[in-house]
């Protein structure tokens, strides 16, 4: 029987929910709002197979050669709805069009975070785009592996450990399933977020419609939360100013398993990894055009093979694994840091509105709302660019690893 004494050893992968045959494990919430497994011992057997999938507790050694490449959807249109460079969407595409079935991350009618399939090009909109919140995952490995036996191509996207635990639930990595992570730098809870959509909600007098946690607003390299009302009101705000990207880029909000995370590192068990490429001057040593691209890595001959197959819809550039490592991806091999006064958000979040909550740790100052009000500004002039340059060019204290 799998037994979660301390929290930063569970993911929330559902592994052991999905695996049990006696239906003897629920995902409940703690009182962060993250999903670990409650086991009813009045139905569990002791049949270990819950231990035996724990991808925390069964950790696997990968041994390909990995290559890397930056890549941009030619489609400029599908750029601009996209994270980076519209990576996602263009091996989606490609195997819905050939009859496969697509896993990611998208939203419920009351824009709760869960994972759900795609059968069609039309439905991929709203798996577009990063979500700073862990999804529910369900029954959505059972349901994978119905797919699957039945000789249906399958599609798997998601965070590290969701991946780890998908193939170690399967037990294998049948060829006609495909996984793809991101380099993933925590995530928030469900229950905040629930916080966060409710406090909009009441503020705006509305229902929320849309999310876009990194909304090319001001360009790719200015991170934008974009929020859709019902009555056609929309709210733009960054980190500094919007409680839950604040929450996320200032380390309050991950999952405590995430602080000490087990599947970092450039070998995975995915056939691709997807992650941000700011540093695409640098890298190339050609102009960034601040719309967004992509840097990959290929794990395995499949995802080779995928990537060859919708080469014709993609600027492809083939770049060393290490400089997108050195430049890029600080958070491939590196956990993000919690902040210190994380638990003390996380309980003032469960007696207050978010925005309440965050101001009490950390208020918004006036110098935050004159650099939020000048974006505009300084985005229409181009003189952002130049701002973001000297605002480099200073070292900036991080979360030190």
């Amino acid at each position: 029987m799998i037994c979660i004494t301390e929290k930063t050893q569970c993911c929330g992968c559902t592994a052991c929910f999905n695996i049990c045959p006696k239906k003897a494990i629920a995902m409940k919430p703690d009182n962060e709002g993250f999903l670990y497994p409650d086991i009813d011992d009045s139905l569990c057997v002791n049949c270990g197979l819950c231990e035996k999938v724990c991808p925390m507790l069964n950790q696997k050694k990968h041994e390909e050669q990995t290559k890397g490449y930056i890549i941009r959807h030619k489609d400029e249109a599908i750029v601009n709805q996209s994270t980076s460079g519209g990576a996602f969407t263009a091996f989606a595409s490609y195997l819905l069009n050939k009859g496969a079935v697509v896993y990611g991350a998208g939203y419920d009618d009351n824009m709760q975070v869960l994972c759900k399939a795609a059968h069609d090009v039309s439905e991929l909109q709203e798996m577009r785009g990063s979500k700073f919140v862990q999804s529910d995952l369900g029954n959505i490995f059972s349901e994978i592996k119905r797919q699957l036996r039945m000789g249906t191509t399958v599609l798997f996207t998601g965070t590290p450990c969701q991946v780890s635990g998908l193939l170690s639930y399967l037990g294998n990595k049948p060829d006609n399933l495909i996984c793809i992570d991101f380099v993933c730098r925590g995530v928030p809870s469900p229950g905040l977020w629930r916080n966060y959509v409710k406090m909009m909600q009441k503020k705006y007098k509305s229902k929320m419609v849309g999310a876009r946690f990194k909304h090319k607003t001001y360009g790719y390299h200015t991170t934008t939360m974009k929020i859709d009302f019902a009555n056609g009101k929309t709210w733009y705000g960054s980190g500094r100013i919007d409680p839950m990207m604040k929450a996320f880029v200032n380390e309050m909000s991950s999952r405590p398993s995430c602080g000490a995370c087990k599947f970092k590192g450039i070998e995975r068990p995915s056939d691709i990894t997807m992650f941000d490429c700011y540093e695409f001057s640098k890298i190339m040593g050609k102009s960034d055009d601040d719309k967004g691209y992509t840097s990959l890595f290929v794990h395995t001959e499949k995802g080779q093979k995928l990537l060859e197959g919708i080469a014709e819809q993609l600027i492809v550039y083939s770049v060393d694994v290490n400089s997108l490592v050195t430049e890029n991806g600080i958070m491939v091999c590196n956990s993000a840091k919690p902040n210190d006064k994380r638990d003390e958000f996380y309980r003032l979040a469960q007696q207050h509105p978010i925005d309440v909550a965050m101001n009490m740790i950390n208020p918004i100052t006036k110098k935050d709302l004159m650099i939020e009000n000048m974006k505009g500004f300084l985005f229409k002039t181009g003189l952002i660019k130049i701002a973001r340059k000297l605002k480099n060019a200073k070292p900036i204290e991080t979360n030190k690893q």
